[in-house]
């Protein structure tokens, strides 16, 4: 579970079933926690296998098959992803479904290779779509600006009331991790490149050179995970380091920690980060955080291309921050799912409406 999919959990559950029900379709093999809370709560999740490179032609059969054995059962489609978002949104449109929704949620295809061919893939997204909402106003300009498509900015949103600093959840999980002691550097995201996993490997190696208690806590799994890894034991310090794996406990993880360290290469939003000023953690981040995130006082910015000695610098002053919660902040600027749950809703309810 990564950020987007965190999201649409969080407005499933909110959002009022009465009036829209969501199914998923989802490139997931494993039946995950969330899955069941989908089924009982009377939607639907079918799974699909991930698109391969080998033989990409079987998962756009699989689109294809999809829309075919259920036309006529969906009023819209919502698509989350970019470069899988074509064989669904042209099947879906060859099904006679008139509402389409594109939905950018990242403002840049750096660190991939193929970055001309997923601008055409882009463009030809943007003509199946029909509507188009973006995790920020930098994530809107980026996927549809160049096509000039009006799109809305849906704020990507947290319970807020969950992500509340305990003292006493913050003791039960530091003694359950065995980090009693230690100040402890977090992060939660998958391993993918742009988190920059590397960047966070190596402050935290000048942050322990200097703070040998120091421990660094990564919340999630992905594709660099081994390659993170290997980097850590290289740099022996990987005894100091804790990889949970994909949680579903992340709230109670963040209670954990002492600072929240993200030097992403880019990001549409970024909703970890939402999450970690909600609990009151001070965070270190890079510069290129769009500023709709940045809703406390507890955000310091750096250069990727800064000293790694700088960035630690700045965490290590840290180190004795008096945390209390920013819950209440975050929901009084508009980042409480509940309300963008209802704004969803009659979104959804609106455009279906007008086809009418």
């Amino acid at each position: 579970m990564g950020g987007v999919e965190s999201l649409i959990m969080s407005l499933y559950r909110n959002i009022d079933k009465s009036l829209i029900q969501f199914d998923l379709l989802v490139e997931n093999q494993e039946w995950l926690p969330d899955f069941e809370e989908i089924s009982q709560s009377g939607g639907k999740v079918y799974q699909i296998k991930p698109l391969s490179k080998k033989n990409p032609f079987h998962y756009i059969n699989e689109i294809k098959d999809f829309f075919k054995n259920h036309a006529g059962e969906y009023d819209i489609v919502h698509s989350h992803t970019v470069t899988r978002a074509t064989p669904v949104l042209y099947y879906a449109k060859k099904s006679g479904i008139s509402c389409r929704i594109s939905h950018a949620h990242a403002n840049s295809f750096k660190g991939n290779r193929f970055v001309a061919f997923w601008k055409i893939i882009l463009r030809l997204n943007n003509k199946l779509s029909t509507h188009y909402l973006a995790a920020s106003q930098k994530a809107g300009s980026y996927y549809f600006g160049k096509d000039k498509k009006p799109f809305i900015v849906l704020k990507n949103t947290i319970d807020a009331e969950k992500f509340s600093f305990s003292p006493t959840k913050r003791r039960s999980f530091r003694k359950s991790l065995n980090l009693e002691r230690a100040f402890v550097i977090g992060h939660t995201g998958r391993f993918t490149y742009l988190k920059n996993h590397w960047k966070i490997i190596d402050v935290f190696y000048e942050v322990n050179k200097h703070l040998p208690q120091t421990r660094l806590l990564l919340v999630g799994d992905g594709p660099t995970i081994d390659e993170i890894k290997q980097k850590a034991k290289e740099l022996g310090i990987f005894d100091c380091i804790i990889f949970t794996g994909a949680r579903d406990d992340v709230s109670d993880l963040l209670q954990a920690m002492d600072l929240f360290l993200l030097p992403s290469f880019f990001e549409g939003f970024c909703i970890s980060l939402l999450e970690a000023q909600s609990i009151g953690l001070p965070c270190v981040v890079s510069n290129i955080i769009p500023h709709e995130v940045q809703l406390t006082d507890l955000i310091t910015t750096f250069s990727l291309d800064e000293d790694d000695k700088v960035w630690a610098k700045a965490i290590i002053s840290h180190q004795n921050h008096q945390r209390s919660s920013q819950n209440k902040i975050i929901s009084e600027k508009g980042y409480d799912t509940k309300n963008n749950a209802k704004w969803l809703t009659d979104f959804y309810l609106g455009i279906n409406n007008s086809k009418s």
